[in-house]
């Protein structure tokens, strides 16, 4: 078993341990534990393919080919620049701009996976599409937030109930991007924390480039 199939059991079990030390609420802990059944599933499933891993020579954290979810090269090209200022910002031990970054890929993802819609009324006819609490109508693509792409995103199949989870932890965290928030609350993200949201970037990056659910 590889170490990227190590580190990616160990995301749920450092999230528990980085939420009790926060006194989060019981979902964070359920949500936790959910992704820990599917990582040890899917290790287990590893385990059992006796198909040897090539070698590529390619590090595990190399960009990933993002051409089935964006048809744009430009736009390609932006991704795996980014991509590889997240793990240059890991590198320098700059762990809040790292969560930032993260956040900003994770959510330009979506947008891209949301594009590639043949019928995109779908993105506003679903229960956790968000509304103008105003008019009660759909809010315009243009104001959905990473929040609302995740919920909607999850109830379209493209991730998993237990990613979608872990995805609203990061998409808290990106938030202490505000320093009023980070003060009030008290919290300082650490070189750990970074590590583990980009276990769970990569885990959410591979489910949408899998193409899965509404087309």
């Amino acid at each position: 078993m590889g170490a990227e199939v190590v580190e990616q059991i160990d995301i749920p079990y450092r999230t528990i341990l980085n939420a009790a030390d926060r006194h989060s609420s019981k979902n964070t802990y359920i949500s936790a534990a959910k992704f820990a059944k599917q990582t040890l599933m899917e290790a287990r499933a590893r385990a059992l393919t006796s198909t040897p891993t090539p070698a590529t020579g390619h590090a595990v954290d190399s960009a990933p080919h993002f051409a089935p979810l964006v048809a744009d090269p430009p736009m390609q090209r932006i991704l795996e620049r980014r991509w590889d200022e997240c793990k240059r910002c890991i590198d320098a031990a700059a762990p809040l701009a790292a969560t930032v970054m993260m956040g900003g890929l994770l959510e330009a993802l979506l947008v891209a996976r949301a594009n590639r819609l043949s019928d995109k009324s779908k993105l506003f006819r679903a229960a956790t599409t968000p509304v103008d609490p105003k008019t009660k109508k759909p809010l315009d693509l243009r104001q959905w937030t990473l929040g609302p792409y995740i919920d909607v995103g999850h109830e379209l199949g493209w991730i998993s109930d237990s990613a979608r989870h872990v995805a609203v932890i990061l998409r808290d965290y990106r938030n202490y991007i505000h320093p009023e928030k980070e003060r009030s609350h008290g919290i300082a993200l650490s070189s750990d924390d970074a590590l583990m949201f980009w276990e769970i970037t990569k885990t959410l990056s591979r489910e949408l480039l899998a193409m899965k659910g509404e087309t």
